[in-house]
């Protein structure tokens, strides 16, 4: 352990994570390594599916970070097996104490994509509802061109990370019952989401190509793209302030058929 090269730790830590294989340090090497290879397979799909370059940008500079991070690390575990003792760091890097930092970095850095976290937690069902949710959401967008479902995917990610982040402290989660969850969503609410879904769908791939070209003989492009924004602005407010209104309304029921049954007790 002590006759490590450090000219082949540090080519090998082009890579991040390869050079702790190097150093038979394995676990934490796979980190790195995971940690790089989704943010560039993350970046580099929001990149495809978002038609913005500003997302590989984004993953250089996390790149950048990632490999120093380890380069740093990697050295520092070269230099204390060359002037420690290698016994000690191996029982210390093996501990229940070392282990349990490794479990968190894994964890979110699976968290990177919805669900992967949770699954690696033993929350299967919740992981698969999750990862679900966010690749259906990236289905929708890619396949039928929804580009305002976007909004839906910095919501999932974010949820979905800081639910694993408590999960891992041991704070009180418990794994989702899908049995629970298809049961109350009646046939009413299915077709009702299915309809919304198509009318999108054709509000976005054949009435406004449609209507483009019509106006397009009339107005200028930048009245055009102005007028598009702006309808549908107005839908997506509609279906938002008309959910709203539903969900009031229901619990608004719901809180009256609960007084009611209050009084009749008494």
């Amino acid at each position: 352990m002590r006759k490590k090269s450090k000219l082949t730790t540090f080519i090998l830590s082009i890579i991040p994570g390869l050079s702790h294989f190097y150093l038979g340090y394995g676990d934490r090497g796979f980190i790195y390594l995971l940690i790089f290879g989704m943010i560039g397979v993350g970046s580099f799909g929001l990149a495809v599916l978002t038609y913005n370059d500003e997302f590989l940008v984004i993953a250089f500079i996390a790149a950048l970070i990632i490999w120093l991070v380890a380069l740093i690390d990697a050295f520092s575990i070269i230099n204390a097996l060359r002037y420690g003792d290698s016994s000690q760091i191996e029982n210390d890097y093996k501990s229940e104490e070392a282990k349990l930092p490794n479990r968190k970095i894994i964890t979110l850095a699976l968290s990177i994509i919805p669900g992967a976290g949770h699954m690696y937690l033993g929350y299967q069902k919740k992981g698969l509802v999750f990862m679900a949710g966010f690749f259906f959401t990236i289905f929708f967008m890619g396949w039928l061109n929804l580009s305002f479902l976007l909004f839906l995917l910095p919501l999932i990610w974010f949820y979905t990370f800081f639910d694993a982040f408590h999960t891992l402290n041991g704070n009180s989660v418990e794994d989702m019952d899908i049995s629970n969850i298809l049961p109350s969503i009646n046939h009413k609410h299915i077709g009702i989401g299915l309809i919304i879904i198509g009318v999108l769908i054709g509000f976005q791939n054949v009435l406004l190509p449609v209507a483009r070209e019509i106006l397009h003989t009339m107005f200028e492009y930048s009245i055009i793209y102005r007028i598009e924004n702006y309808i549908q602005t107005i839908i997506v407010s509609v279906i938002f302030i008309a959910g709203g209104i539903k969900m009031l309304r229901g619990r608004k029921a719901q809180l009256t058929e609960i007084e009611g049954d209050v009084e009749d007790e008494d």
